[in-house]
């Protein structure tokens, strides 16, 4: 056993480990001095020479990684992101083919086919092309789909794009048939030429399946949200005879500017919308680009987190690029040379390295990544298929390779070092970087402080300052806590925990130890950051779905999740039906749609003016809550989402004109969220909406009980009263609710998959280090079983000191992954403008912290087991 005399005092030098040289003999007659560059091959067989070295192959590898974790997460969410916008560009370019301009209806009901005409006769209109869109469900055998039915006039298989060339002229006109994806005819249990059922609003009709469209003819639009039917049909099926909610139009050669002149008087004068044939594709661009950011956002924080693993990874590679370093410029090699060599190495591990990022990506995008966000599929057709651009390859690919580089060089100092120094005589040079890490530790904290108070939406670079801050810090709280566990330990008069003191004090071996607790501190300060930040986001919608949905008691709509924020018209008569249901106290109308902005597809809300609170408190962001819903209850005002009343520049009190199908003003009594929906919201009460759509529908029927009243009992009682076939959904507050938030939560899906990634990464990372630092200490475990240890003495010794590393690491990231917390929830708030609840996450500190520590210690005492078994020698290596 070894007792305190025996154990190797701090100040004690350890003998030089005994290793074959890693850098050869000069060959291909070089001799005396190097060249001035070194030759490929020669660089090629400095790299063979050292990857023969066992723990020098595992140390790359774990670089390599973790430099393709980093480039696997940026590659998915590239593809991700631009697969959902990419997918509606695709599918509006399909549609609008040729044409250039559109007139677009305002509301749902369309407008007049009388327009089409005259739209034909304006200057510079070689073509004016009908079409008809409406959200609709397609019910089969086995099951239902949400989509954009699609009423084509025949001249698009012309004159359109090429998803509706399928279709012959003559099929367009005749057939009472729809055409679905094959992937959605296989969701239904439909494989073509079937009956089906398609209902719209509150009516359900019967159809025919009469066409399936695979890839190999519509291409990667088979993956769309959409049925096509001819366009009398489609008014049929829609109940909409004589309407249309689109004209596509198409030039005559060189008088595009002509026609869009005389389509923009046209527009004024029926309130319409003349914008480019493929507006809907900005349109939508806007609508997701929050939820994008907030990808893109999470992404780069993890790749960034895969980063840090892999140059951690490659700290432990130090000592011996070190000695390469030493043993070239002893012979004669000059910074070049030196440089040459450490680069080539770096080009190396970071192809393979972005090799297998780009492989995991693709398994990441496709198996992980597929979800769709549905809340969008409301007001436009999302599609699921991959669209991946050379743009995703090269930022992965770029940003892998620069880790690499980074990762390799960064002992640059001994490159340049003159006079050359051994390994001994610099770890025993003074330092003087501690005052130099305290100044930059204490800057970069104030940086992400300003960065969170005046500019939140730069989140990336203030957690890469809260990064640089936890990691300048490190060494000063590391050494606090081992001085801790070591005036702990005394108590016990254990011999492992002396043993592991010793080692962990070691100042061989510190910069081994510092790049393992700097592993743990990324890891869960990744894992707390993203997964607090995502946790907070969850809270906030949760809070809007409560809010939103507790205006009443029950909730009468059409049936379907395409229709959960309210957004289809039915019948206001349809109310007379419950007047003399048992329980109920009143029922009122709730309005709602979607209506084009500028560029935002903005969600316009109708609660009753007779609702206690038209506007919830918690969304309410600038503005008196009493007064506000005064206001909105009295009519003429509106609550405008933050966002769009920045793009308006509104303030509270000025006027402007909704662009509604009736244009209407209204004043603005108070800014709120957007609600959950991205693109922005606007409230005003059921009876301005009335008047601005010049329409009495309903969206939605609120009822309140009457007091006692279970709701359950008087859902029954309404279902009875509107019969088996209206074709609408009674739902008590809890089931809309959940339907709201199951549909919102969609939005969530990529990111919880990202935070999970990241926690995964960070067990894996942390196991992987301490696996690799076991297995250099096999020598010296081999020397200390010389002198007397046993080798589960020596296990114990061992499991102490990778305690102590992970528990140190994880602990300060831990802390500052609160904070990190904090920098991405005010940027989410800011990017995305969703109702974001700011707080502290303690119980994800506390459970990431025991997660990652816990598991990647419960996996290193296996090697840990292994390595102790080596066999005694008398040599006491470094």
């Amino acid at each position: 056993m070894l007792d305190d005399t025996d154990h190797p005092d701090d100040d004690q030098p350890d003998a030089p480990i005994i290793r074959p040289a890693v850098t050869p003999p000069p060959r291909r007659g070089l001799s005396g001095k190097l060249q001035k560059l070194l030759p490929l091959g020669e660089i090629s067989f400095i790299f063979h020479q050292r990857l023969k070295d066992h723990v020098v192959v595992v140390q790359e590898l774990l670089a390599v990684i973790g430099i393709a974790v980093g480039v696997a997460l940026l590659f998915a969410s590239q593809v991700a992101s631009q697969s959902l916008d990419g997918s509606v560009r695709q599918l509006t370019k399909q549609l609008v083919g040729g044409t250039s301009y559109q007139l677009d209806a305002r509301g749902s009901e369309g407008f007049p086919e009388s327009v089409l005409i005259e739209a034909g006769r304006l200057p510079g209109v070689a073509a004016a092309l009908p079409l008809l869109e409406q959200q609709a469900t397609v019910i089969g055998p086995s099951g239902q789909v949400s989509v954009a039915l699609i009423g084509a006039d025949p001249r698009f298989a012309s004159l359109g794009g090429p998803v509706l060339r399928k279709f012959k002229g003559r099929q367009l006109v005749k057939e009472k048939a729809i055409a679905l994806p094959a992937p959605l005819a296989k969701a239904i249990g439909s494989s073509g030429f079937e009956d089906a059922k398609i209902q719209i609003g509150t009516t359900t009709t019967e159809t025919l399946i009469a066409a399936t469209l695979n890839e190999s003819e519509v291409g990667a639009l088979a993956a769309s949200q959409v049925a096509i039917a001819p366009f009398q049909y489609a008014q049929e099926l829609a109940g909409a005879q004589g309407r249309v909610s689109r004209v596509y139009i198409k030039t005559r050669p060189h008088e595009e500017n002509l026609a869009y002149a005389s389509l923009s008087k046209l527009a004024a004068i029926k309130n319409l919308n003349a914008v480019p044939a493929d507006f809907d594709a900005q349109l939508f661009s806007v609508a997701a680009d929050p939820a994008q950011k907030g990808e893109s956002l999470f992404s780069w924080i993890s790749a960034l987190v895969g980063f840090i693993f892999a140059f951690n990874a490659m700290l432990l590679t130090v000592p011996e690029r070190r000695r390469m370093i030493f043993g070239m410029r002893a012979r004669g090699a000059t910074r070049a040379m030196t440089t040459q060599t450490m680069v080539f190495d770096a080009l190396i591990l970071g192809a393979v390295a972005c090799g297998l990022g780009l492989l995991l990506g693709d398994l990441i995008s496709t198996s992980l990544f597929q979800s769709r966000p549905g809340y969008l599929a409301f007001a436009f057709p999302v599609g699921s298929q991959r669209v991946i651009t050379t743009s995703a390859y090269l930022y992965a690919v770029g940003a892998g390779m620069l880790a690499a580089l980074f990762g390799v060089l960064a002992p640059v100092r001994d490159i340049l070092a003159k006079p050359l120094r051994s390994e001994e005589e610099r770890e025993d040079a003074p330092r003087g970087w501690s005052g130099l890490r305290l100044g930059v530790g204490a800057a970069c904290l104030a940086t992400t402080t300003l960065i969170v108070i005046y500019k939140p939406q730069s989140a990336v670079l203030g957690v890469v300052t809260l990064v640089v801050a936890a990691l300048a810090l490190l060494p000063f709280l590391y050494r606090g806590i081992v001085l801790t566990f070591d005036w702990t330990q005394r108590s016990f008069h254990s011999t492992s925990t002396r043993l592991a003191v010793g080692e962990l004090r070691d100042p061989l071996t510190r910069v081994r130890s510092l790049a393992v607790a700097a592993t743990g501190a990324t890891a869960v300060f990744g894992s707390v950051a993203v997964a607090g930040a995502q946790h907070n986001l969850e809270t906030g919608l949760n809070h809007t779905a409560t809010e939103w949905n507790s205006a009443a008691d029950i909730w009468v709509s059409p049936a379907g999740v395409d229709n959960t924020l309210g957004t289809t018209p039915f019948s206001a008569s349809i109310a007379s039906k419950l007047t003399h249901v048992e329980g109920i106290k009143r029922v009122t109308i709730y309005r709602g749609s979607f209506l084009n902005i500028g560029d935002r597809r903005a969600w316009i809300i109708g609660p009753p003016a007779e609702s206690a609170n038209p506007i919830p408190a918690g969304q309410l962001t600038q503005g008196n809550v009493t007064v506000t819903n005064e206001r909105l209850r009295a009519g003429g005002w509106a609550v405008v989402s933050e966002a769009l009343a920045k793009e308006l520049n509104l303030h509270i009190g000025e006027t402007f004109t909704l662009p509604s199908p009736t244009p209407t003003r209204f004043r603005l009594a108070g800014m709120s969220t957007n609600g959950g929906w991205p693109p922005g919201a606007i409230v005003i009460n059921s009876t301005d909406y009335a008047r601005a759509w010049s329409s009495t529908a309903a969206s939605a029927l609120n009822i309140e009980l009457k007091p006692n009243m279970e709701a359950a009992g008087v859902r029954l009682e309404i279902v009875h009263a509107l019969g088996a076939n209206s074709g609408l959904a009674v739902q008590t507050t809890a089931e809309r609710e959940a339907q709201w938030l199951s549909v919102s939560h969609q939005g969530l899906v990529r990111l919880e998959q990202i935070a999970e990634l990241v926690l995964f990464a960070a067990i894996v990372a942390m196991a992987g280090v301490m696996t690799s630092l076991i297995w250099q200490r096999r020598e010296r475990l081999a020397y200390f079983k010389r002198t007397g240890n046993t080798k589960w003495l020596l296990w114990r010794a061992l499991f102490f000191e990778s305690a102590v590393l992970l528990s140190s690491g994880c602990l300060i990231g831990a802390v500052f992954g609160l904070y990190g917390q904090l920098v991405i929830s005010h940027a989410l708030a800011t990017v995305t403008g969703f109702p974001i609840t700011i707080s502290v996450g303690a119980f994800v500190a506390i459970f990431s912290f025991a997660v990652v520590s816990g598991a990647a210690l419960a996996i290193v005492a296996i090697p840990g087991a292994f390595a102790v078994r080596i066999r005694a020698t008398m040599v006491e290596p470094a």
